[in-house]
């Protein structure tokens, strides 16, 4: 509608009240709106609260009745809308269109926003010598900057964000207060003059250089090989050339993490193409707003040093996520393997680096700022498979994750052991929150216990129910247990594929899930991963599984890979083969002697631990420096030309099984004959994939749900995706939520609602 028609109507003047709630905070939505009414000469305010967006307007009835029509139109595109509502209200014959901060209470409904990138236009500026904020650490604007890192609470507001204790300049304040400035109203505006600064010191905590200077003398450590800790976003990283293999090797000695991959971060597109092979989805999502960590298959004639990511064909990439990583890219002719700055088993450190003499001695120099880390959030993990990105770890950018899970009650799930990460629902909303880590060591717990309660406060929960895995020793069941409170448990398998269903919106349906993983207590109290469950979200039925075999040492196994290869020998073609299987003598006596033991080796149908096993047979893998090494080993040394596979056939037991002893046996012939261990490696995937369609094709008429950590594995998802789709079979396939542990509460969470719905009472008994 023109000017002249707006100014000329004769309508009567309304008033409607209009709300919406989802992700309409921290996104630049109010100032879209702003500008929009301002153009129609519209009179009203808009505020965040905690519902969402609260939004006044008055005019003539044809022009107001065309905005609330046509409003979706010029929303920012990250809007997302879960309910909306509109209707009249009282005139009060304001005269024009403001922005207004208006304090509510009640369960936070609003999404939290989660940390955005440093956007193109931002880049721009910061690289433009005319621009007054050329070479500023901490430039952002409504499109881009911290948000869940720095968020004190909610509504979402300056003063109510880290950047409180910032009063802004007047030029910032002009910027700020004008409809046609692209900073109108960004909460985390900042310059030279009004924001936060940098500075580098050295080991010994002594400023060396401030502002510019500082980068450029952190870039020099770069070079000269040395290791340099830098205040990301949400915690404290460390960084070294990623070309350098002493500089790697030196990162891994003070870190204390030997053979685990570490990230790399590159300056634009360009940059990444020279170290892998990018498909434009996977160049969408390093460039999305989210700007995760993506794992992409590494050239050959990559100059990354080889200990960056041993014995991979993978490497996980980023393009720099604030201003001050993408100036300190700048001052480097190469890439950077940026990590947090943590030893191994420790949590990210975020907090003022004084009160921890450890985290100072990790680097040789420091570049700091003064902008406070509210809440701690490591870097997000997706990989591209089977046509679609899956995540791999849930953090910034991408949590917390909104959960299409309505129910009135307040509880809270508390996840599993390993890659931690907590759920709730606060009445009006359902999340799955960051990532926290591995609950192994007291600081980690610690760790939780503090999100835990920062969440808690967050989202307005006073009081609330926990959520818990069915295994005993695990650090989250035995803390769900408190005072006043009641405690619902979850089976760990049937909590995987409810996070499955959730992510499909099969939470109304029966699905077939299959769950394979590490570890996860079962209902025979033997340890389940390689589980075929018949499923509501409600109940399971345990329909087939991997058939049984004995884990010598129990845990001891997860990091002695040789511990299953004798085991699986052993029950294949007895002690014998074990001892002629070329692992040596000295490793193989010890565990036949504790092999029949109930209780020095438990059961298990674990498909992380098959993995595992046949990693030993085939590559020779003895030992694991972390968790899962094997396992990514044996895919990355498949030969992808490969056709063959080994049988893996289905027993017709009560539940079905999934018998691997013929391939065992049929490795052990394959290495006799000289196969190579690229071929072994990829017969194994693809029989593995063959006998779990075979059975999944028993339930033909059900759709199939994919669960648990093994499912992070490209090779084995792309290979069954292919045999259910020649079998017309629906397959649920991994998305946002993980589908290792660290989505596990997502399904704790959608399986204590539909329990509670059931009982048509209270969640948790």
């Amino acid at each position: 509608m023109n000017q002249r028609a707006i100014i000329e109507s004769t309508e009567r003047i309304i008033a409607r009240k209009i709300t919406l709630s989802g992700h309409v905070q921290g996104i630049g939505l109010r100032p879209a709106v702003a500008r929009r009414a301002c153009e129609l000469r519209l009179a009203g305010s808009i505020c965040n609260t905690t519902e969402g967006i609260e939004l006044l307007i008055e005019g003539p009835e044809n022009i107001v009745l065309d905005f609330e029509r046509d409003l979706e139109t010029y929303l920012p595109s990250d809007t997302v809308i879960h309910r909306k509502t509109s209707e009249a209200t009282m005139l009060r014959g304001l005269k024009q269109f403001n922005i207004i901060e208006k304090q509510t209470g009640g369960p936070l409904a609003a999404r939290i926003p989660p940390d955005i990138a440093v956007c193109p236009d931002c880049l721009s500026e910061l690289a433009d010598p005319a621009d007054h904020r050329c070479g500023y650490a901490f430039i952002s604007c409504t499109q881009c900057g911290p948000r869940y890192s720095l968020i004190q609470s909610m509504p979402y507001e300056r003063s109510q964000t880290g950047m409180s204790e910032f009063e802004l300049c007047s030029r910032c304040q002009r910027e700020y207060d004008s409809p046609v400035d692209r900073r109108f109203h960004a909460q985390t505006i900042a310059c030279p003059k009004c924001g936060p600064h940098i500075w580098c010191t050295n080991a010994a905590g002594e400023t060396t250089a401030s502002s510019t200077d500082a980068i450029q003398s952190a870039a020099r450590a770069l070079q000269q090989g040395e290791l340099v800790g830098l205040k990301g976003l949400g915690g404290y990283q460390l960084l070294v050339n990623a070309t350098s293999k002493s500089a790697v090797e030196l990162l891994r000695e003070r870190k204390r993490r030997q053979g685990k991959p570490l990230a790399v971060m590159v300056t634009d597109i360009a940059a990444a193409l020279k170290l892998a092979v990018l498909n434009d989805a996977e160049a969408a999502a390093l460039t999305s707003p989210a700007a995760p960590i993506v794992l992409l298959q590494v050239r050959q004639d990559s100059p990354i040093a080889g200990n960056v990511n041993s014995g991979l064909n993978t490497l996980g990439v980023m393009l720099p996520t604030t201003p001050l990583h993408w100036l300190l890219l700048q001052q480097c002719d190469f890439p950077l393997v940026v990590s947090s700055a943590n030893r191994e088993g420790e949590p990210l450190f975020f907090q003022d680096r004084s009160l921890s003499e450890n985290i100072t001695k990790l680097a040789d120099c420091w570049l700091e700022h003064d902008r406070p880390i509210e809440r701690p959030v490591d870097d997000s993990v997706v990989r591209w498979m089977a046509g679609r990105l899956v995540t791999i770890r849930l953090a910034r950018g991408l949590a917390p994750l909104s959960l299409n899970l309505e129910h009135p009650l307040t509880a809270i799930a508390l996840g599993g052991h390993q890659k931690a990460a907590i759920a709730l629902h606060n009445g009006s909303q359902s999340v799955l929150a960051p990532h926290i880590g591995d609950l192994e060591s007291l600081a980690a717990c610690e760790r939780y216990e503090e999100q835990l309660e920062s969440l808690k406060q967050l989202y307005a929960i006073s009081k609330a129910d926990f959520i818990c895995d069915e295994h005993p020793d695990y650090f989250t069941s035995n803390r769900a247990s408190q005072p006043d409170s009641n405690v619902e448990r979850v089976q760990h398998h049937h909590a995987h594929i409810v996070a499955g269903m959730l992510e499909q919106g099969w939470l109304d349906q029966q699905v077939l899930g299959v769950a394979f993983d590490g570890t996860g207590w079962g209902d025979d109290q033997t340890i389940w991963g390689g589980e075929f469950l018949l499923s509501t979200t409600a109940q399971y039925t345990r329909v087939g599984h991997l058939k049984p075999f004995r884990l010598p040492g129990g845990a001891a196994a997860v990091r002695e890979p040789y511990r299953v290869a004798v085991s699986l020998l052993s029950e294949t073609l007895g002690p014998e083969a074990a001892l002629n299987a070329g692992i040596q003598a000295e490793l193989v006596r010890p565990v036949l002697q504790i092999f029949r033991s109930d209780h020095l080796s438990p059961l298990t149908t674990s498909v992380g631990r098959l993995f595992d096993g046949v990693a030993a047979l085939v590559l020779g893998v003895t030992h694991s420096e972390y968790e899962g090494q094997a396992a990514m080993l044996l895919e990355a040394s498949c030969d992808l030309s490969e056709a063959g596979s080994y049988e893996i056939p289905l027993l017709q037991e009560t539940p079905f099984q999934l018998d691997w002893r013929p391939c065992i046996t049929a490795i052990l012939r394959d290495r006799e004959a000289g196969v190579s261990p690229g071929v072994m490696a990829m017969r194994f995937h693809r029989g593995l994939a063959r006998g779990t369609a075979r059975l999944c094709q028993e339930f033909s008429f059900l759709p199939v749900v994919l669960g648990g950590g093994v499912f992070q594995n490209r090779c084995l998802v792309e290979l069954l995706a292919e045999e259910l789709s020649q079998k017309n079979q629906p397959l649920g396939l991994p998305g946002k939520i993980p589908p290792n542990d660290g989505g596990l509460a997502a399904g704790q969470l959608a399986v204590a609602i539909a329990r509670s719905k059931q009982k048509g009472a209270a969640p948790c008994v």
